[in-house]
């Protein structure tokens, strides 16, 4: 067990975790996430809604194209459906794009926070995979640059 002054205790007794490490780890918090990132909250879905989300490259609503990177994305689109109809679309500036680090725990965070239940993403990075997958979101794969509602409809997310 190490135990160095000012470090917090040890491995395994704070290391990381925003009371231990070395100064320059202070306030990162349990090591997950980015810091000073400030995303916009987002309504709750409606009632009976499926609220999907997926990076995109534009802001053109269910003609955005989907992008292959998902945390650093330049656009997350949100999309409620009902019975496998699209009854809202929300596309929001995604403002941990140009993070140094923890864009992908961050961006899970603010999934989870909005009420998503299922990701639609070309690939995912290992720390947003694990977030999503230890809530029981549901994830579904497609093709880089196909329009979001084409790729909604490969799934079978939408008729």
């Amino acid at each position: 067990m190490w135990n160095w002054p000012g470090y917090g205790g040890g491995y395994g007794r704070g290391w990381r975790r925003g009371r231990g490490g070395p100064p320059e780890w202070a306030g990162r918090g349990m090591g997950w996430g980015a810091t000073g990132i400030s995303f916009k909250q987002i309504n709750p879905p409606p009632a009976g809604a499926f609220r999907v989300a997926c990076a995109v490259l534009e802001n053109r609503g269910l003609d955005s194209l989907v992008s292959p990177r998902f945390a650093r994305a330049p656009f997350i689109a949100f999309v409620d459906i009902v019975n496998g109809r699209v009854v809202s679309v929300i596309v929001e500036s995604n403002p941990a794009v140009n993070a140094s680090h923890g864009a992908g725990v961050a961006v899970a965070q603010w999934l989870l926070s909005s009420g998503v239940r299922a990701v639609l993403a070309v690939r995912l990075g290992p720390n947003i995979m694990s977030v999503l997958q230890s809530a029981g979101i549901q994830i579904y794969y497609t093709t880089p640059g196909i329009r979001l509602i084409d790729a909604l409809r490969s799934t079978g997310l939408v008729r």
